[in-house]
């Protein structure tokens, strides 16, 4: 993978930023000691390891391979979190790129950075599901230590991960059969209370995309926070989820967005000096249409339609067939928006996603 020259210019200048602030470091508070599992990393340090998830009824151990930065310096908790679908590895590679820019001895407060959470899903090169229970790791938390191996992994996460954060970004990309653009930022705008929504949506808008989609609803209990972000949320703990990549690729254009937005998101909770690069005019999404398949069968999508386009009511999406190429409908668009996630592979299965529509916010800033 080349990485674009323009995420170099900013990591050089995030370089630049942390020598900068040796000056400052008189004024700051001295970190503690940050412990993660049954690891314990002083102020300063950094770790590279893993946390295990033990193995259950079905005999399957697994891992989760972190990094952990504990700055010099007093602060925030920031966790980013890559892999939790086996197959999105634009973030995957940003994490790996991202761990080895961040110098602990200038850092304030500490970088938790999970490499890969569903290690099952990304040796076996499934999509949405790990390939032993066939579970998708982003519908199980908080998980179960009796659980099945995904049910686990989310187990583990929430109470060794999760609980230690401050703030939390879970990044996703389209999987190896989703087309997705653009890239966005998203926060839960309803969901854990008035603070919580209020820090989500900072970080939401200081990580520097263009695009901003709103996630609807909240949750009685942690019990039904079933995703990674809004078990965070549930729990009282800032999250966003970022979605850039698509359909397996690791171009720069996917991987060097995440580099600089997390970078922006460090300078604006003062974890390095500087200021985020936000955009003025951010394109908000107040509500999100999911289109899915009554079918098994084969779906040919229309190559006129492209994620990132505005699409009206109506508008040929493409035509499902059965196994002999007879076909069972044609799918059009049921509401006007932006076209956000569109399957482009031939598989579909009855109840599957066909395509993402985000509805556009009536105010720009609501």
């Amino acid at each position: 993978m080349r990485i674009g020259i323009g995420v170099l210019r900013k990591v050089l200048g995030f370089s630049l930023l942390v020598l900068a602030s040796m000056a400052q470091a008189q004024e700051k508070e001295a970190n503690l000691a940050f412990e993660i599992s049954d690891v314990i990393v002083q102020a300063g340090e950094t770790y590279r390891g893993s946390i295990h998830v033990p193995a259950g009824d079905d005999e399957i151990e697994s891992k989760i391979p972190i990094t952990v930065h504990n700055g010099t310096y007093s602060g925030p908790t920031l966790t980013l979190i890559a892999g939790i679908h086996g197959s999105e590895y634009a973030p995957i590679l940003a994490m790996q790129y991202l761990a080895r820019q961040i110098d602990p001895t200038h850092l304030t407060g500490t970088i938790v950075i999970v490499h890969i959470a569903n290690l099952p899903a990304f040796v076996g090169r499934t999509i949405y599901f790990g390939p032993n229970d066939l579970k998708n790791l982003n519908r199980s938390f908080p998980g179960s230590l009796n659980g099945s191996v995904t049910e686990r992994i989310a187990f583990v996460l929430t109470q060794q991960i999760i609980k230690r954060s401050d703030f939390v970004i879970d990044i996703h990309a389209g999987d190896g059969n989703e087309s997705l653009r653009p890239s966005y930022s998203a926060y839960y705008a309803e969901a854990g209370g008035e603070e919580v929504i209020r820090l989500s949506r900072r970080i939401a808008i200081a990580f520097g995309l263009k695009t901003i989609v709103l996630f609807s609803g909240s949750y009685d209990s942690v019990e039904d926070a079933i995703y990674t972000s809004s078990q965070a949320v549930t729990l009282g703990i800032p999250a966003i989820d970022v979605e850039s990549g698509e359909r397996g690729l690791i171009d720069g254009q996917y991987v060097d967005p995440i580099t600089v937005g997390v970078i922006n998101v460090m300078r604006e909770l003062e974890m390095i000096d500087g200021s985020p690069e936000s955009n003025e005019n951010s394109l908000f999404i107040s509500d999100r249409v999911r289109l899915k398949s009554d079918h098994n069968g084969i779906w040919s999508p229309d190559s006129l339609v492209k994620t990132g386009d505005y699409i009206n009511a109506g508008t040929r999406l493409g035509v499902i067939s059965d196994y002999h190429g007879s076909e069972l409908e044609t799918i059009t668009a049921p509401e006007s928006g932006v076209l956000l996630v569109f399957i482009v592979t031939p598989p579909i299965n009855k109840g599957e996603d066909i395509a993402v529509i985000g509805k556009l916010s009536a105010e720009r800033d609501l």
